[in-house]
């Protein structure tokens, strides 16, 4: 990262900004061509569903078959997420206190912009609590600097333990009702704060929030561009499923909030935990997850938590999970946040890696009581953890086994056309929705990525799944 430090932030995101408009009834407004796309869409992959199904069966060949469940289950993401999410954040904020929290570790670059852009908020009850990790490159010396400038500001210095401690010890300096997290290379927006508070005013039953991430260097390299139409399907598409059954899997660590009681049960197992490593998505998780997992199931889901719970690969899936115990953990796609992301191969690989290792320990998690949800959203999730392990096995058979053992060789042409149609019209219904956006045509690009690269990161996760690092850039 080589943003320099700037006192001006607002004019710094004043060029950074969404498109994507909120209907009163909490749509996400799009074109109205964009619902002749997204029919169209849904025909063509049953389509495809119904004609590997019976190639399936008539060529007697079970792996056709089940190399169906790929586009069954982008086709139930794609019509619960375009036809049935409502925007949260329908009550009024309120003025409870809100404990924000982030976690630095050697980010001089951008941690004076993502503070400021906080105190610029404008829900205004909010203390603010920045853990420096260790940090070695001058981050102490700016919060220290920033600790003057903003009498609300707490900075806590610590030795280097990793995330998962980092955001612990903020917990438990904090006193609010509600806490936000915040990583510091994400800047919010001025009212992101506010439509949290409106979302949990709103429902006593969400427990979890996460915010709409864009990338704030989206402009950097035709690596980022590439990210900023992937976050767009991961957030609008993805997690707009997910939020329609309260059942949001990963609060981003970018920008996620909860109520301090769904969370404080699972962080005494961070501090506790010798060993330095964790994930959003495990906190979440712990939030929705049902009563009965927690009593039926022990000791076995009570181990996976623990075990979990020593990670910081994962922290943002890991207290998303825990949230998930008892409450409902939603999407809210007015609160935005603009995150810095790897402008490097190197550094998005490695980002990827941990990423996909903290998916994996907290879906372990989560599958111990997850089947007790909604029937639908169930398979979903099942659906999709099965395909993480078997991705790479149908990589192998769609582009060699088919083609050069069976002589299958229109199996390859169908599956490549296919993973770049459906990206295309994944990029057309981002520009339909956002008028802003100029990276909607990287999406088919990413499709592919996702088959052919990212899907093979399950081998070195699994590798290095004992491993425990926060592997920041």
């Amino acid at each position: 990262m080589t943003l320099e430090i700037q006192s001006d932030t607002k004019n710094i995101i004043k060029n950074r900004k969404s498109g994507q408009i909120i209907s009163k009834g909490g749509r996400i407004k799009t074109k109205k061509k964009a619902w002749l796309l997204r029919i169209t869409t849904i025909i063509l992959l049953n389509l495809v569903v119904a004609n590997n199904l019976y190639q399936g069966v008539a060529l007697e060949d079970p792996l056709v078959a089940y190399s169906t469940l790929m586009p069954i289950h982008a086709l139930l993401v794609l019509c619960v997420g375009w036809f049935f999410y409502r925007n949260p954040a329908r009550g009024k904020a309120g003025n409870e206190l809100v404990s924000v929290i982030i976690p630095v570790f050697n980010q001089k670059a951008m941690i004076k912009i993502v503070i400021d852009a906080i105190y610029q908020s404008t829900y205004r009850n909010i203390e603010v609590i920045a853990v420096n990790d260790g940090s070695k490159d001058g981050t102490r010396e700016i919060l220290d600097m920033l600790g003057k400038e903003y009498p609300t500001l707490k900075v806590i210095h610590k030795k280097n333990e990793g995330k998962r401690k980092a955001v612990a010890a903020g917990f438990y300096a904090s006193t609010g009702k509600y806490v936000v997290l915040i990583d510091s290379d994400s800047v919010v927006d001025s009212r992101a704060i506010t439509e949290f508070m409106k979302t949990f005013n709103a429902n006593p039953e969400v427990g979890a929030v996460v915010g709409y991430a864009k990338v704030w260097n989206y402009e950097k390299s035709f690596l980022t561009k590439c990210q900023d139409a992937w976050y767009d399907y991961a957030f609008n598409i993805h997690k707009t499923t997910e939020s329609t059954f309260g059942s949001v899997l990963c609060c981003s660590g970018c920008l996620a909030g909860y109520r301090r009681e769904a969370i404080s049960d699972f962080i005494p197992y961070w501090i506790q935990a010798k060993i330095h490593n964790s994930d959003d998505r495990d906190l979440t998780s712990y939030a929705i997850a049902t009563p009965w997992a927690k009593k039926e199931l022990a000791p076995f889901s009570q181990q996976i938590m623990e075990s979990s719970a020593q990670y910081d690969d994962a922290e943002d899936r890991m207290l998303t999970a825990q949230a998930l115990v008892e409450w409902k953990s939603v999407y809210v796609a007015t609160a935005i946040v603009y995150t810095d992301v790897p402008d490097k191969l190197r550094g998005y690989l490695k980002q990827q890696v941990r990423w996909k290792k903290g998916y994996i320990r907290s879906n372990f998690f989560v599958s111990s009581f997850f089947w007790k949800k909604n029937p639908l959203m169930s398979l979903i999730f099942y659906s999709e953890f099965m395909v993480t392990f078997t991705a790479p096995l149908i990589t192998i058979i769609v582009l060699f086994y088919e083609p050069v053992i069976l002589h299958h060789y229109w199996i390859p042409v169908v599956f490549i056309a296919g993973s770049l149609l459906t990206g295309l019209a994944h990029g057309w219904d981002y520009k339909f929705r956002d008028v802003l956006t100029k990276n909607w045509k990287y999406k088919p690009i990413m499709n592919l990525v996702a088959s052919f690269v990212l899907s093979w990161l399950v081998v070195p996760a699994l590798w290095n799944f004992r491993k425990n690092e926060w592997l920041t850039r």
